[in-house]
């Protein structure tokens, strides 16, 4: 059955690959294998862990934070057919697809600001659609490659593993408004179960 390799064994590997890679593309990539292998067996995902939250509604459960602040470990749940929502991360990430099927568009901000914040206008082009069964796995590198909407295109749960810079209070996260076409912050930790 091989040896175990749980979520502490996977934040070590996480946190060597940060250590080593100040580049944080280099970094994703060093990342993307130790997640694959979590992967293949998932320990330490509680079945509460694959469940949305209370109503039904999306949301995320907080596996491991990096003692320094580095990095923190959610799982993150949708629902059949609901959306996270044009977003922007505004630290680096890789996402793994756990359950069902995760749609991603992605978008830029072409001749805007590098530097995202809110209240910024979300005048963003659509860059591609992309369809991740389970198994796979993708990034985020902002600025180029932070703004993305996520929505659940089986008939069952979404489940994805994120592995993101910084902490669930740290990490730079803004939702582009419906209403005023604007990013508003918007938290990660307000998405934790």
């Amino acid at each position: 059955m091989g040896e175990p390799y749980g979520i502490e064994a996977l934040a070590l590997d996480v946190a060597e690959a940060i250590a080593r890679y100040p580049n944080e593309r280099e970094r994703i990539e060093a990342v993307k294998p130790s997640l694959a292998r979590w992967m293949e067996r998932q320990q330490g995902l509680l079945p509460d862990h694959r469940l949305p939250c209370e109503g039904n509604r999306a949301c995320g459960h907080l596996l491991h934070t990096a003692e320094d602040g580095s990095f923190f470990i959610i799982s993150v749940v949708f629902p059949p057919g609901t959306s996270s929502g044009v977003h922007y991360h505004g630290a680096w990430g890789v996402i793994g697809v756990l359950e069902g099927e995760d749609e991603e568009t992605k978008y830029a901000r072409p001749g805007g600001p590098t530097d995202v914040n809110a209240g910024q206008e979300c005048a963003l082009q659509k860059t591609g659609v992309y369809h991740f069964p389970p198994g796979s796995i993708t990034h985020l590198l902002p600025p180029d490659e932070g703004f993305h909407r996520v929505r659940a295109a089986a008939d069952v749960n979404g489940v994805s593993i994120h592995i993101l810079g910084g902490t669930a209070e740290t990490h730079p996260h803004f939702l582009c408004d419906n209403v005023t076409r604007k990013l508003v912050d918007f938290p990660m930790h307000t998405l934790l179960g």
